[in-house]
């Protein structure tokens, strides 16, 4: 089952870029850097599926985790329309809460 790109676009939050410049050296054609060195996004929608996957390579390398995908993506599965795809519970990443932290002693 597939999606279509529809209006998919890569954006920036500025408070958390770092100026690193990882995200231009994957995805040049859509990030430049400024002359500090912070990224400067192309805010037109991406349209071919290569570029998307560069853009979300280029989201999933900032070590700052400035940059974000949103919009409708594509997705591809090769289930059956109707089955559901059960999650990994052994792969989990969520942090745990507070409560559930082991607590510091003086």
């Amino acid at each position: 089952m597939t999606t279509s790109l529809g209006s998919m676009r890569i954006v920036v939050d500025g408070s958390k870029c770092d100026g690193r410049g990882i995200c231009a050296l994957i995805l040049p054609e859509r990030i430049a850097l400024d002359r500090w060195g912070f990224a400067s996004l192309d805010a037109d929608p991406i349209e071919d599926r290569k570029t998307l996957a560069r853009a979300s390579r280029a989201v999933r390398a900032c070590p700052a985790q400035a940059l974000s995908l949103v919009g409708p993506a594509t997705v591809t599965t090769h289930a059956q329309p109707g089955v559901r795809i059960r999650r990994d519970p052994t792969f989990d990443l969520r942090l745990p809460r507070r409560r559930d932290r082991p607590e510091h002693s003086p």
